[in-house]
């Protein structure tokens, strides 16, 4: 079984695939790397020495800035497909006014008395 530091250690690894996932998009794989790293940490800090407390806390403060870079990573990604969804939006809007502007209305002949 491991101990808390070294499970704090996988996490720190798992945060940085998790980061890498969220640059690329990739948020399947960032989510379920957060699941895992936020289980490890748990495991952590159920199996925690208190002789290696300082280690921890070492250990936690690196989490934490990590953290602090996959927070500021999935807001921008966040700002991406926002920005996206809203180009995609504008140009359905253009899209269907060009629509709009070319249907052609069928005329109404009028053969004498009624209208075909």
């Amino acid at each position: 079984m491991a101990d808390s530091l070294s499970l704090l250690d996988m996490a720190l690894q798992l945060g940085e695939r998790e980061l890498g996932a969220l640059a690329a998009g990739d948020v399947e794989t960032a989510e379920s790397a957060s699941r895992e790293r936020a289980e490890l940490v748990e495991m952590a800090w159920s199996r925690r020495d208190p002789s290696a407390l300082n280690d921890l806390r070492d250990k936690l403060q690196r989490l934490q800035c990590l953290q602090g870079r996959l927070t500021e990573e999935a807001r921008r990604l966040h700002e991406n497909i926002r920005s996206q969804l809203q180009q995609s939006r504008r140009e359905s809007q253009r899209l269907s006014g060009y629509r709009q502007a070319t249907r052609t209305t069928p005329r109404l002949i009028t053969l004498g008395r009624g209208q075909v």
